[in-house]
Formats: C-alpha cells, structure tokens, sequence
C-alpha cells in the first residue's frame, strides 16, 4: 500500500522537492511556552476548497468540494504549572457523504517551578523518537541534576480514530526511554531503548545513541552521528554521520553519510522521500551541503546528494539528486520577498527529474499582501509516470479587523494524472487571546 500510494504523489512531491522533508502534519506541538496570568489563546480557520479532485477506487476523477474547520486552543495556569494545548480539525464533503472530526492533539502538560519534573498526558506528538509519532500516552522528562535528563514516553497508535490522510497501515503500541546528556564529554549525548508493538506483528526492540560536540580546537566546526541497531533482527538500522563547518562568517559547509535499511513499520517519515521510493532493502546517501548569506536580504543555498540502492534483490544502482535555491528580500524598502529554486535527480538508468520553483509576496497596502507563486518539474518514468507538471498559486491575504484576516487562493495545477485542477481556496483566520 506504502508503495502504490507514493506511485501517485510523487509528481506532486516532486513539485515541492525543494522545500525540504515532507512533514507528518500541518501541525506540531512544540515547548509550551506558560503566560503571566490564566488565560486562553488560540485561533479558528475555516477554509473552503471549490473543485478539489480526488481519484475514485476504480480509477476515476470526482470533483468534490471539501470545507474544513481548524481550531487551535490553549489554556494555562501560571501559578498552579499547568496547561493544555489541542488542535482539532472537521472537514466535510459539500457535494458528498464524506465527512470527519480529526484530534491532532489534545494534552495536558504539567511542569514543576524548578523544571527539574515535567509530564504530558494525552494525545501528542512523540519527537523524542528517531521518527515522529502521534500516540494516546504519556511523556515524562526528569532533571535530577544539572546536565543530566531522563526522557520516559509511551502510548498506543489506533489506526481507525488517526487523523486522515495519516492514518497507519495497522495499529501499535511504543514505549521508551533515553538518557540525554550535555556535560559528558563537553558534548550532547544521547542513549536510549525503544519498543515498537504492532498488533499483527512481532515486537522490534531498537537501540538508539547520538552525538554531537564542538570540534576540539576549533569554534568553526561541529561533528554530529545517530545510530541505531534493531536487536531483534541484529542489523544496523540506521547509521547518520556529519560535520558542519564554518568557512567564513557568512559560508556555511555541511558534509553527511546515511547507510540505513528502509522500514516500512517505522519509516513513516523519510530520510529520503525521492529515493526511498525506489530502494527495498538498504539505501547510502552522501550529501555535501553550502549555505551562504552574504547579507541579511539574501541567502543561497545548494546541496548535492549521492545515493547507492537496492532496486532488487542483490541488485544495486546509484542516483544523484542537485539542489540550488535562494531567498531575497530585495528592493526592501517596499518589502518584496521572493524565493526561487531548481533541482535535477535521477534514480535507476530510467527515472530522472528535473523542476523548478519561485515565490514573491508585497504587501501593497496596510493590512493587504499578495502573493504568487509557481512550480514546475518535468520526470520521466517516475513511479511509472512520465510527464510535466505545473502549479500556480495566486493569493491574497487582507486584514479586515483586528485579529480577523480573510484569506483567498486560486490554484491551478497539470499533471498526467490530474490534466486540469482549478482550485478555488477561501478562508477566514480569527486569532483570539483572554486573560481570566
């Protein structure tokens, strides 16, 4: 299923190769940040989306119109340690039957004054793992000593109430622990153990270590490497090696090895999202990385990656995948912003790709900014598909009042597997924040 499913967004992902690894959600919870005083904060999203296509079962297009409601609250209280954080989504087909509530996340977290205690129970994202997990559990964090954290977290993935599209192949439970470390060795050290339970399948019991320090001798330069072994298989799972340096106070290098076995139990978030579509059994990537900021308007980017795989048992092929990208905040005195990127890969002797990408956006009024962007990625016989896509997004965003903006996208997207997408996306986003 992993594998049909990527036969048919890769051209889309091959549109926004640019932008970086393709993330679990829209949303993610990150440190909770406690007010002054009670309160609640948080904003409500509306959105409706005109003419959206979607492939039937046997194959055919339907044109649906999907109307989604987003709504992000939080609650705290400075003086008792305590907050609660959920983010919900309903989505609903207008000119259909489908319809679903979707709980993203949906936690109470207390935290100890002296921050040496801290734990969240319910629905939460998991980033204490090699990969991100969305459980019903719990995450304990323990400081008994400065320097020295112990991260305990454990719950249970039910496939049939997870959010959609991200619904799992089946359901699992997952417990673990690691010790994390910032005064050993003068570096960040971590160990820990991790038990992945499926429902229908044997048990994985994965060890994991990383690290990270400053290079001896230097200020320039730091080396970082995360290892892990699943012991029931007794194999090396992953194996992530690399260094950053500093040439020059606006030239930044970045040299990284991965040698890892693709998993489709756990690999729910690729390293790699271009070429582990085509390895099965284990994939090496060598990437060489160059950022440079010769202002504070303008950044250049460019990576190139290297990759040996597996395609078939005992067979191997190599591919190759080139970024280049930039970012300006040119004519700054009317703040125009713009990005612009092209990347070019190829995969086995007949896949390869090529696309491009740009984006710009100028407030032209107090409170109105619009914005464009387009991208374009030409691909032969990838995931047996062979042709060129195009996307074009024009929007504006427009403050009507305080804390209320109105937000409305036309998109148009070609591609072989959907020949004519015409969007239509409107909004509204109310941000609110009460003191008790």
């Amino acid at each position: 299923m992993r594998r049909k499913l990527l036969e048919v967004t890769l051209p889309v992902l091959l549109l926004v190769c640019l932008q970086g690894k393709v993330v679990y959600s829209q949303y993610t919870q990150g440190e909770t940040i406690l007010p002054r005083t009670v309160g609640v904060s948080g904003n409500f999203f509306p959105l409706f989306q005109a003419n959206t296509p979607v492939i039937r079962p046997d194959g055919s297009i339907k044109r649906v119109d999907p109307f989604y409601q987003y709504l992000e609250l939080s609650a705290a209280s400075p003086e008792h340690n305590i907050s609660f954080n959920t983010f919900l989504r309903g989505r609903e087909v207008l000119n259909g039957e489908e319809e679903s509530f979707d709980v993203y996340n949906a936690f109470v977290q207390y935290s100890a004054i002296s921050n040496a205690f801290e734990i969240r129970l319910g629905r939460q994202i998991i980033t204490e793992s090699t990969n991100f997990y969305l459980l019903d559990g719990g995450l304990v964090r323990i400081r008994p000593v400065d320097g020295i954290q112990l991260v305990a977290y454990g719950g249970y993935q039910d496939k049939d109430i997870q959010p959609e599209p991200e619904q799992p192949l089946e359901s699992f439970g997952l417990f673990g622990i690691k010790l994390k470390s910032d005064k050993l060795l003068d570096s960040l050290i971590s160990i820990g153990y991790e038990l992945l339970d499926p429902n229908d399948f044997s048990p994985r019991h994965i060890l994991n270590f990383s690290f990270n320090r400053v290079v001896p001798f230097t200020k320039s330069a730091d080396i970082y490497s995360l290892v892990e072994v699943d012991i029931g298989e007794g194999n090396l799972a992953l194996l992530t090696v690399g260094t950053g340096i500093t040439l020059h106070k606006s030239l930044y290098l970045n040299l990284e090895y991965d040698n890892y076995k693709p998993d489709e139990d756990r690999d729910e978030f690729l390293i790699d999202p271009i070429f582990d579509t085509f390895s099965i059994t284990r994939l090496q990537e060598a990437r060489v990385g160059i950022t440079y900021i010769p202002t504070n308007y303008l950044k250049v980017s460019s990576n190139y990656s290297y990759a040996n795989y597996d395609v078939f048992d005992d067979e191997s092929t190599n591919g190759n995948i080139a970024k280049l990208g930039f970012s300006w905040d040119f004519w700054r005195q009317i703040g125009l912003r713009a990005f612009q990127g092209f990347y070019i890969m190829n995969g086995r002797p007949d896949n390869w790709a090529f696309g491009l990408n740009f984006g710009a956006s100028e407030e032209i009024y107090k409170g109105l900014d619009l914005q464009f962007s387009f991208a374009y990625a030409h691909f032969e016989t990838i995931s047996n598909i062979s042709g060129d896509a195009f996307s074009y997004i024009m929007g504006t965003e427009y403050i009507l009042i305080r804390d209320l903006a109105l937000k409305a996208e036309v998109e148009i997207n070609t591609n072989p597997i959907f020949e004519d997408d015409v969007r239509v996306n409107l909004g509204l986003n109310y941000y609110f924040s009460r003191n008790l």
